[in-house]
């Protein structure tokens, strides 16, 4: 059982999940443990996993979720939750502190049958698929009436959290929104308020009117590396149009998405070898969507968070992003 407990100091939820200490560990060296004989996430070891919620074939057409050989695509309930789906208890209290124990939703995005670790390894059809995968699953989410939030995103490698090295994603939905989700909904609200537009078109309006930090354009997409990067080589790939959620788009854009997100892979991983990362879609809680615009980021791990950051939430970067940028480019 999952217990969400509050911290009135730093104004955080913390989530106590302890049957995540069950989770294997493939990155460990060959000399601490050895790695599984057998791939879970591999083709024929379907049995290995939970059974699939939505199973999609080479085209994104949904499959019997008892199919076995022919998949593109499986989506399967996450073996080590962050959240039980037990129902949600009422808040409680003790002391200073604030609890409630967690019933929400945790899936795994299997985007291949072959044993490949990053998104720049997937064949095209294949990210694609897996991104339609990921739209149909977060509006069940949504529709679900008892989660306020999903959020859809990729750990690649260990530095970046990944406990099995085939490529997948992870769907969580949160039985709660986050203070730092919240304060963000209000940014975006008071933004559109005064200025009648999203924050994040203001962004990408100055970005395209500086170019400093641009690395790439589409007809449905800006990427640039954001003008206060947290990390060195950190990409934001934002929506040209505002208000259309990422379960509503397009297939067009969808593939549009696909090939920058493997171009600018590829390149980070050209320049510093096969660093982790982090590839994640921002978006707000569902209440919030019709006045959303979210966007993808991708973070690569090229270097850690110490006490500093850690103590006062404040990043230090040692690469600008126009420094950035240009190597992009």
């Amino acid at each position: 059982m999952s217990d969400i407990r509050y911290d009135p100091v730093f104004d955080q939820w913390v989530v106590i999940a302890e049957n995540r200490r069950e989770r294997p560990i493939e990155f460990v060296p060959l000399e601490q443990v050895r790695k599984p004989l057998i791939c879970p996430f591999c083709v024929g070891n379907e049995e290995e996993t939970p059974s699939a919620v939505l199973v999609l074939d080479e085209i994104g057409r949904e499959l019997p979720c008892t199919e076995s050989d022919n998949w593109l695509v499986r989506v399967i309930p996450n073996k080590f939750p962050t959240y039980d789906g037990l129902p949600r208890h009422r808040h409680q209290t003790v002391g200073p502190y604030a609890f409630q124990t967690g019933a929400g939703l945790q899936e795994v995005v299997i985007p291949s049958p072959r044993h490949v670790v990053s998104l720049g390894e997937l064949q095209e059809i294949e990210l694609l698929v897996a991104f339609q995968a990921a739209q149909m699953r977060l509006r069940v989410f949504s529709l679900s009436g008892t989660i306020p939030h999903g959020m859809f995103f990729k750990n690649c490698r260990s530095e970046a959290g990944a406990s099995i090295e085939h490529v997948h994603f992870q769907l969580i939905g949160s039985p709660f929104v986050s203070p730092a989700l919240a304060r963000r909904s209000q940014r975006f609200a008071d933004h559109f308020q005064q200025f009648g537009c999203t924050l994040l078109d203001s962004v990408v309006a100055f970005e395209l009117a500086q170019q400093a930090r641009m690395i790439g354009e589409s007809e449905h997409w800006v990427a640039f590396c954001p003008f206060a990067s947290r990390q060195a080589f950190q990409i934001w790939i934002v929506p040209r149009r505002p208000r259309i959620p990422f379960d509503q788009c397009s297939s067009e854009a969808l593939q549009e998405l696909v090939e920058m997100t493997q171009c600018y892979i590829n390149r980070i991983e050209s320049l510093f070898g096969q660093p982790g990362y982090n590839w994640m879609l921002h978006q707000l809680p569902f209440a919030n969507q019709s006045a959303d615009h979210w966007w993808i980021e991708i973070f690569p791990r090229l270097a850690k968070s110490a006490g500093y950051e850690l103590g006062t939430e404040i990043w230090i970067n040692a690469v600008s992003p126009e420094l950035a940028a240009r190597r992009l480019r």
